[in-house]
């Protein structure tokens, strides 16, 4: 299947790339081993390029290679790691980034965006010199440190992969180095940059890296955390706050039974979703329209949360004006879901 084409989308806010000179070029395999030591500011690469700062005072300890933890919620709660890391690469390169991304219109959470875990930091292959930053970037989240660690900041930062310029790297997969990403190579048309990631990093981390609590900021090396778990009977999870030490059950996608109503038709896919004030989307049409909000309009203000307060009281549950779990299993219940 070929990738779909989609619009750059740098994201809101965010400071426009300084003007480019001049030509450089860089081949990531060439300094893919290159020992980093620690830095108080950016410092320049074998290839004259710049890279980011690596901070003196790490421990000798690292992190080991992130496993997969795929995303299971819908927060767009900016995370600390996450930003911090793009700023990072925005420092060295005056790039533009890219976060959370709209996950109301989802009925699977497929996205590590949907969580706050993902960067995307623009660069363009197309463009020599950003091209050459790329390939910067990556060598140093990838390369060897001064006592031998490999992918060494990778490590510290909690990056569970990376997709860039039709290649993934993971962290879970790393002895299969860079392979093929999608069709990509397929697909050499500019209409497909977007969605075989030639004009952007892509980098989904690890919880506690999104989280700011790996070794490359907080000095201390960080233990796995497997994020929210979902429940059996909901398709998204709430989200938590304190590390999660286990690794989640894995569940079956719920699904609406045989010979449903169109309205539960679309709550079950996005159920467990919290839907809060200021989100828009289809799954917010989807809540309006089973607890009484006329018109619908697909975006949460005060109408829908008076009226989901109203709905929550009349059915037993707190009056928050937030739709979690048990507001969820309530809605899929008073809309024939059997129990």
């Amino acid at each position: 299947m070929k990738p779909t084409p989609e619009s750059r989308h740098p994201g809101p806010g965010r400071l426009g790339r300084l003007g480019r000179l001049g030509r450089l070029g860089l081949v990531l395999s060439a300094v893919a081993s290159l020992v980093f030591l620690p830095a108080a500011a950016p410092s320049a690469s074998a290839g004259g390029v710049r890279v980011p700062a690596t901070p003196a005072g790490l421990p000798a300890a690292i992190e080991g290679l992130s496993p997969y933890v795929p995303p299971t919620g819908c927060d767009l709660r900016t995370r600390t790691g996450s930003l911090k890391l793009a700023q990072l690469i925005q420092a060295t390169y005056a790039n533009t980034y890219g976060l959370s991304r709209s996950c109301t219109s989802a009925t699977t959470p497929s996205s590590e965006h949907f969580d706050g875990r993902a960067v995307d930091t623009f660069f363009n292959v197309r463009n020599t010199t950003e091209r050459a930053e790329a390939d910067a970037v990556l060598a140093w989240l990838l390369g060897t440190d001064k006592v031998g660690n490999r992918y060494a900041n990778a490590r510290r930062l909690g990056v569970m992969y990376i997709i860039w310029n039709n290649k993934m790297w993971s962290s879970y997969r790393s002895s299969e180095g860079w392979r093929p990403y999608s069709t990509c190579a397929t697909t050499p048309s500019s209409a497909y940059d977007t969605a075989c990631h030639r004009n952007h990093i892509h980098l989904s981390l690890s919880w506690e890296g999104a989280n700011g609590r790996t070794s490359f900021w907080s000095k201390a090396v960080a233990p796995v955390d497997w994020g929210p778990c979902r429940p059996a009977d909901l398709n998204w999870s709430a989200g938590n706050a304190a590390p999660n030490a286990r690794p989640c059950p894995r569940y079956a996608i719920v699904k609406a039974p045989t010979g449903a109503s169109a309205l539960l038709k679309e709550l079950v896919p996005r159920s467990g979703m919290v839907l809060r004030p200021g989100m828009s989307g289809p799954a917010v049409k989807a809540l309006q329209k089973a607890v009484g909000v006329s018109p619908v309009t697909g975006t949460f203000a005060s109408v829908t949360t008076s009226r989901l307060k109203a709905w929550q009281t009349k059915h037993g549950i707190t009056a928050s004006g937030v739709a979690y779990a048990s507001t969820w299993r309530a809605l899929l219940t008073a809309n024939g879901m059997p129990r």
